[in-house]
């Protein structure tokens, strides 16, 4: 009886165990996924839609492919975010590009899934519904209420509300005028002296480079509804759109000597790729003008006029009491000179940036080891056209190895120009100990301004290497997030594969317990399992690992033949990394080498140099480096990362 409790205790104490690994692997390592985010689900029909799909807790994104935006016109887009967050401690990793959309008409819409590739996988986006409205989105409750809202979509202003209604009452209709439709008179005059759009640019002559902001505006003294139909792409230009809201977008403007309500239907900054002239193309919009037919202003006076312009305000005029005419409306084409950059004086490393900036430098730690990822970072700071800055070119030191900058940017898309700060981080890895000095990175622009170019210098950094034994150092695991070109390594899910190692080799040594109690009464079965080692061998030996993993590489270099050593390095490569992994070599790609690498606890600095390694072999597969030296650097490469992995590897 004893024994027979015993023997269920084990038992249920091993499922135990085992259950909870599971449950700790499920909570450590979140599977990727994809959403359609859309902040705004009820929008007017002249307002702007933004929507964004994202990938988080992805090791590796691929690809994301937008649906087909029907009903939609796509105003900017596709724009590219990536960055990682932090949430208790776990950081994870995420990639999205976003859209600002503007609605064809009114109605309800659903907006497909978009798809993306990630980890190797296929995902799907959940479905986004809208409803487009007639009107503008009101901004509060009390003008939900009011039909008047829709005489614009720019803005829902009345305007009839800056208009005084405090005047006697004789004679009242002429401060109307313009609203009243008399007998014989042109509607359509009528409507091209009160109605237009007209396009404000910040100026008409600029430098490539050099930021112009465009307006859309539409002038009016009528009641109308305007519906854009054909906005502007701005060929040429690196367009920033700038946000509207009712704070910015409607007011009062004088504009030949008489008073307009005025709606801003589009902002922009330009940046002007080229020079030449360039014709901002025209916006075009269809307006629907209601005015009062004359015979039925005339029979009202007094209080009754105040209260009929009222109605007409509120779109509450009898039908047979208005007149309605729909006209198509468009801005003029404005054209702009853009004038070349000088060559005079201009810097070798100028790269098109335009503005005025700033430069400063830092690395993370001053002092790391040979097992470590250091981080440089280069900050860059200014107004100007800063969203086309690309990553400072390193000058990395003999023995240094960069890798690619992670960009990250905090702008003020307000601001003219736009202005705030690009942020550049370049992981590097040292394989020997030493001292060594990073020289100062230098970053030219042009100064409109001034007309004249720039240069900045950062400071030079130094960083001390020392020795490293072979395994990452905690403290920095605990601190800092790795990023490789194919995953984000976090401290969580290290330890956390640690603890689940640790669970399922106490279940294991239960079940042995409990398996071992058994042979003793079952000797047959021991007979069988003797033959167990064996299979194990036979399995085993398929993965040795030669002496000289590299020699086939090296008769290669040594014969000078490029394009056999890129092949016979990648054979050889990928045999070692199968042997030492036990893993078959048709199913290594760079995901399973870092899954490998990361459950022996490589060092991180060893992760990025055969990353690093694979990527370039890679590279010179199809259009092999024909230069010695290169191939000697190469070969030298590799021989380091298969001598850290034989000191690494578990």
């Amino acid at each position: 009886m004893v024994r027979y409790l015993q023997k269920g205790f084990a038992k249920f104490l091993f499922f135990l165990v085992v259950l909870i690994a599971l449950e700790a692997y499920n909570t450590s390592f979140a599977q990727a996924n994809f959403t359609a985010i859309c902040p705004q689900k009820k929008i007017g029909k002249n307002d702007y839609l933004q929507v964004q799909f994202k990938v988080e807790h992805a090791a590796n994104v691929e690809s994301i492919d937008p649906p087909s935006f029907k009903n939609f016109s796509v105003v900017s887009g596709p724009n590219q975010e990536s960055g990682m967050t932090s949430i208790n401690g776990k950081v994870d990793q995420y990639v999205s590009i976003g859209y600002v959309l503007k609605p064809n008409g009114p109605g309800k819409f659903t907006i497909a899934p978009a798809t993306a590739k990630a980890d190797g996988k296929e995902f799907q986006s959940n479905t986004l519904n809208v409803e487009v409205t007639n009107s503008s989105t009101p901004s509060s409750s009390s003008s939900s209420n009011n039909p008047a809202n829709s005489l614009s979509a720019f803005g829902g202003n009345n305007p009839f509300a800056n208009l005084n209604f405090d005047f006697p009452t004789e004679p009242v209709t002429h401060q109307f005028d313009d609203y009243i439709l008399k007998k014989g008179e042109n509607v359509t005059d009528k409507i091209k002296k009160n109605l237009f759009i007209k396009l404000d640019v910040s100026k008409t002559s600029c430098y490539v480079g050099e930021p112009i902001t465009a307006s859309f505006k539409l002038y009016t003294r009528l009641r109308s509804e305007s519906t854009i139909t054909d906005a502007p792409s701005f060929n040429g230009f690196s367009v920033s759109e700038m946000e509207l809201n009712n704070n910015n977008s409607s007011g009062v403007e004088k504009y030949n000597g008489r008073d307009y309500n005025v709606y801003t239907m589009r902002k922009v900054q330009l940046y002007p790729l080229q020079p030449g002239k360039i014709t901002l193309d025209p916006l075009v919009a269809d307006n629907k003008v209601t005015f009062i037919k004359a015979e039925y202003a005339s029979a009202q006076s007094g209080d009754m006029f105040l209260d009929m312009m009222q109605n007409f305000a509120d779109a509450n005029a009898p039908r047979d009491a208005v007149v309605e005419q729909h006209v198509t409306l468009q801005s003029k084409p404005v054209e702009i000179t853009v004038k070349s950059l000088p060559d005079e004086n201009k810097p070798a490393d100028f790269k098109g940036s335009v503005g005025s900036f700033s430069i400063q430098s830092s690395l993370q730690k001053n002092d790391i080891t040979t097992d470590d990822a250091g981080n440089l970072k280069i900050i860059i700071s200014g107004a100007g056209n800063i969203q086309l800055i690309n990553a400072p070119k390193i000058m990395w030191p003999q023995g240094m190895d960069g890798y690619d900058a992670k960009i990250t940017d905090h702008l003020d898309k307000l601001s003219v120009p736009l202005r705030g700060s690009k942020t550049f981080t370049y992981p590097f890895t040292v394989s020997k100990a030493g001292t060594y000095t990073i020289p100062a990175v230098s970053f030219s622009y042009f100064d409109p301004a001034l007309a004249t170019y720039k240069t900045l210098l950062t400071q030079p950094l130094v960083v001390t290497i020392t020795k490293g034994k072979g395994i990452p150092n905690n403290p920095y695991l605990k601190n800092k997030i790795v990023e490789t070109p194919t995953t984000v390594i976090s401290v969580v899910e290290k330890y956390a594969l640690f603890f689940i190692i640790g669970i399922i080799s106490l279940a294991g040594i239960i079940f042995w317990i409990f398996n071992r109690n058994n042979t003793k009464k079952k000797p047959s079965i021991v007979k069988a399992e003797t033959n167990v080692p064996e299979n194990i061998e036979k399995e085993e030996s398929a993965f040795v690992i030669p002496e000289s993993p590299l020699e086939e590489a090296h008769q290669q270099l040594a014969d000078g033949n490029s394009a056999a050593f890129y092949r016979v390095l990648d054979a050889s490569l990928k045999k070692y990394l199968s042997a030492k992994f036990k893993v078959p070599a048709e199913e290594l790609n760079k995901k399973r080498i870092n899954e490998e690498l990361d459950k022996c606890n490589v060092g991180l600095g060893t992760s990025l140099r055969l990353s690093s390694l694979m990527d370039n072999i890679e590279l010179n597969l199809y259009a092999p480096a024909s230069n010695v030296n290169q191939l000697k650097e190469v070969y030298e490469k590799a021989s380091e990362v298969v001598s850290l992995l034989d000191k690494q590897v578990c």
